[in-house]
C-alpha cells in the first residue's frame, strides 16, 4: 500500500532530524549538500512567496524537499552546525504542518493563521541566526555565494514557539545526545498537531524519541497506512498521553 503523502510523510519527515548518526563528518560531505540546500532554500521560498502563482504540487514537493534537505545537510555537517540546522529543521517542519493542514492549497494557505505564524518564525531572531551561521559556513569554507533571502517568504506577527538551543561547549561526540531536549519537544509538539492531539512538554520529548527510537535506519517506504499509525498509537500510549489518536490526518 502507498502512503499517503500528507497524511503520513509530515511525521516521517519530521522524524528524519532524528534518525542519524554519530558518524564522522567531512567539510567536503557538507559542502555537497550545501549547494543543494541553498537551491532547496530558494526553491521553497519562491513557491511560499508566490501562493496565487503557484500550484499544491509545487508548495508540497518545495517545503517538504527542504525538510529532507535540513535533515541530510545536519546529518554530514560539523558539530558546530548541529545546533543552528536543528532550529532550521524544527522551522521548516513548523511551516510542514501547517500547509498539511490546509491540505497544501495554496488559496487556503494564503489566508491561513497557523500558515501565517509558520512563515513568521522566520523573522525570530534565532532563525534568522541560524540561517545566517548555516551560510556564513557555506561562504567560508565551502567559497559559495551568499544565497539571497527572499523578502516576501517571512512574515511578522505572533509565532508559535522555536526550540532555545543550548550553546554550551560539545564534549566528545558520544557524550552528547544526538538530539536535544528542546528540539525533542519541539518535534513532539508538530506530531501532536499533525494529529490534533495537545501534549505537554514532557509527553511532547517522549513521542519524538519513542518514534526516532522506532524508526532508526528505517524508511516510510517499508510500512503502510495502518502499521505506521500503530507506531505513532503505541508511541502515544506508551508516553501515557491521555487522549492519543484515533485517526491519521485528514482521515
Amino acid at each position: 500500500m502507498t502512503i499517503r503523502r500528507s497524511a503520513c510523510l509530515v511525521p516521517m519527515v519530521m522524524m528524519s532530524g532524528l534518525v542519524f548518526g554519530c558518524g564522522e563528518v567531512s567539510v567536503a560531505d557538507a559542502c555537497l549538500q550545501g549547494s543543494l540546500f541553498t537551491n532547496a532554500r530558494a526553491r521553497v521560498e519562491r513557491a511560499v512567496s508566490e501562493l496565487d502563482r503557484t500550484t499544491s504540487l509545487e508548495v508540497e514537493d518545495a517545503v517538504v524537499a527542504m525538510v529532507d534537505q535540513v535533515s541530510v545537510l545536519r546529518e554530514v555537517a560539523p558539530r558546530a552546525l548541529r545546533d543552528p540546522l536543528g532550529v532550521l529543521l524544527a522551522a521548516y517542519g513548523q511551516l510542514t504542518v501547517a500547509f498539511d493542514e490546509v491540505g497544501w492549497d495554496p488559496l487556503a494557505a494564503a489566508n491561513d493563521a497557523d500558515v501565517d505564524a509558520a512563515r513568521a518564525a522566520f523573522a525570530e531572531e534565532s532563525v534568522v541566526g541560524a540561517l545566517d551561521k548555516v551560510q556564513e559556513f557555506l561562504v567560508d569554507q565551502c567559497e559559495q555565494a551568499r544565497g539571497a533571502v527572499n523578502p516576501d517568504f517571512a512574515l511578522t506577527g505572533t509565532t508559535l514557539p522555536n526550540p532555545v538551543v543550548s550553546e554550551e561547549p560539545s564534549r566528545d561526540a558520544n557524550d552528547d545526545p544526538v538530539v536535544s531536549d528542546d528540539e525533542l519537544r519541539s518535534l513532539g509538539f508538530a506530531i501532536g498537531e499533525s494529529y490534533g492531539v495537545a501534549l505537554t512538554d514532557e509527553e511532547a520529548k517522549c513521542v519524538a524519541r519513542e518514534l526516532g527510537v522506532n524508526f532508526v535506519g528505517g524508511s516510510d517506504v517499508d510500512i503502510d497506512d495502518e502499521e505506521f499509525f500503530g507506531f505513532v498509537r503505541s508511541a502515544f500510549v506508551t508516553c501515557a498521553v491521555v487522549t492519543p489518536p484515533t485517526t491519521a490526518p485528514n482521515n
